[in-house]
């Protein structure tokens, strides 16, 4: 992720401008990339939709959510060179 968000087309691509404010390094891109992958997963569809149709977003405490999309929980962890997520829809 270090390298691909050096690219301005990869970061307009993927991450919306909201997303872009609230990411201060790698790992936080990494995160909410994890996160959209893992709702695109998570309706069955696969990424079928550009990236930017959903944006990742935090509440004041910074749990992350998924913005405008009801019934559903985001949880984004990290540990080392790695990021998963895991949305649940309900």
């Amino acid at each position: 992720m270090e390298k691909s968000i050096k690219n301005e087309s990869f970061l307009r691509r993927v991450f919306t401008e909201k997303e872009i404010e609230y990411c201060r390094k790698a790992e936080n891109y990494a995160g909410i990339f994890a996160a959209k992958e893992a709702y695109f997963k998570a309706i069955g569809t696969g990424i079928t939709a550009p990236m930017t149709s959903i944006e990742i977003l935090h509440n004041d405490r910074g749990k992350p959510y998924l913005n405008g999309i009801l019934n559903c929980d985001v949880s984004v962890s990290h540990d080392g060179d790695y990021a998963i997520a895991t949305v649940i829809i309900w």
